[in-house]
């Protein structure tokens, strides 16, 4: 996905609901910061053709329409080649704290912000999907990310301490794959 690809999706979006606000979260937010990973040789960008969005106000019926419309395999993906996934806010609880605050506005779109790259990698570190640790591990060799920072954002996540535990040995095998890069 390119950041072109994301501005249409969203600015889609935002007409056929009439949004207060939208958040873009996930790998496509990293697009923001990092335009460029749309076109770097092996980049994780280069194979996303999604972007979760959470649109709020947030209703049930309108999710089902922006998902018959902007959803995998509906119109909208057939024609232009991505996609959006219409996420419910809830899923922001698994944020770390004070992400809000660390919004970043996309140029061009009012009242549409994606996640702070840090905020998404500590959220990408719960989840522990293996195409996520190869993605934050792409991020740390091109030093897109700091370790650092990274770790405190886990920190921020309301978690048990054996989930927190196992973010930051996700983590640090992220960082081993990261150096052999």
């Amino acid at each position: 996905m390119r950041l072109e690809s994301l501005k249409h999706i969203a600015r889609s979006v935002q007409a056929m609901m009439e949004a207060e606000r939208i958040i873009v979260f996930g790998s496509a937010s990293l697009l923001v910061s990092f335009p460029e990973l749309a076109e770097l040789p092996e980049s994780p960008l280069q194979s996303t053709y999604d972007a979760d969005l959470i649109p709020y106000p947030f209703e049930e019926s309108i999710g089902r329409m922006l998902d018959e419309a902007f959803g995998e395999d509906r119109g909208f993906h057939q024609r232009y080649g991505y996609h959006a996934d219409i996420v419910r806010p809830k899923v922001t609880e698994t944020f770390p704290s004070g992400w809000e605050s660390r919004l970043l506005s996309i140029e061009g779109l009012d009242k549409v912000f994606v996640i702070e790259p840090h905020d998404m990698a500590a959220v990408k570190c719960l989840v522990a999907r293996e195409k996520d640790g190869h993605q934050l591990a792409y991020l740390l060799a091109m030093e897109l990310l700091d370790v650092a920072v990274l770790r405190s954002r886990i920190d921020e996540i309301k978690l048990t301490d054996a989930k927190l535990a196992q973010c930051h040995a996700f983590l640090d095998g992220v960082i081993k794959e990261s150096q052999s890069r």
